[in-house]
């Protein structure tokens, strides 16, 4: 009997040794998953900001350099400007007329049209002057369009200046041959003096239009200067014959 009981005593402590060192052990491992949830929650944070960070930096540096528009146009980045080709073509008109051919160039076709716009209300009437570039027989890169008219019209036009252009575009214009755009448009409408004021003479070379076309890349840039005679509508025809009688 003793022998029993003192085995079942030995059975029992071992029992409860054994016990105890698992519940030590679950303890130690609840401790541990509690302390590495903290730590998680703590890092959670920089580790959000830091992988913001790097998907911000890879989509910058896909986009660095290129500046397109809305629809695909690449930004210009040559040096043209309001000043140098208002400098260039009113110099060429007071000072080289001969420098503008009459002759068309053979890789486009270019053409002009005037038209008058009478305001029987104010007494203020308007003419407008368009160039139009198109059927293009070969690829022209940012095609930069200017033109101006014959002095004279000063006398006619109440404008301080005669110039036009679409340097002044931020996003290169681009034609090539059966492609859109399939051709660049350039008007500006001016408000003409009182009739009182203009004298017929100045108004001799009213369809006179001096355009300068340049186009290519920037370190092989062409540039073509053209006299046009605009084509009067039919409107501008009778306003002409006002002038007759």
């Amino acid at each position: 009997m003793h022998r029993r009981t003192k085995t079942n005593t030995k059975t029992r402590t071992r029992t409860t040794i054994t016990t105890t060192t698992t519940t030590t052990t679950a303890i130690t491992r609840t401790r541990t998953i509690k302390r590495t949830t903290k730590e998680r929650a703590r890092t959670y944070p920089f580790w959000l900001v830091l992988y913001l960070l790097v998907i911000a930096i890879s989509l910058t540096a896909c986009n660095f350099g290129v500046e397109e528009g809305p629809n695909g146009e690449v930004k210009r980045a040559d040096h043209n400007t309001f000043n140098t080709e208002r400098r260039d073509i009113t110099k060429r008109v007071t000072k080289d007329q001969e420098s503008f051919k009459e002759a068309l160039p053979g890789e486009y076709h270019l053409d002009a049209t005037v038209d008058v716009n009478p305001d029987r209300e104010s007494g203020v009437d308007g003419i407008t002057y368009e160039v139009m570039l198109d059927e293009v027989r070969m690829p022209m890169m940012n095609v930069i369009q200017t033109f101006t008219l014959h002095p004279d019209m000063l006398q006619v036009i109440d404008a301080a200046e005669l110039f036009h252009s679409n340097v002044g575009n931020t996003y290169e214009t681009t034609l090539r041959p059966d492609k859109e755009p399939l051709g660049l448009g350039l008007s500006r409408s001016y408000v003409l003096r009182p009739k009182s004021e203009i004298s017929t003479e100045y108004l001799q070379n009213y369809t006179d239009v001096y355009v300068k076309i340049s186009y290519g890349p920037e370190d092989q840039r062409k540039e073509d200067y053209i006299r046009l005679q605009a084509k009067p509508s039919s409107r501008m025809i009778e306003y002409m014959k006002l002038w007759e009688r």
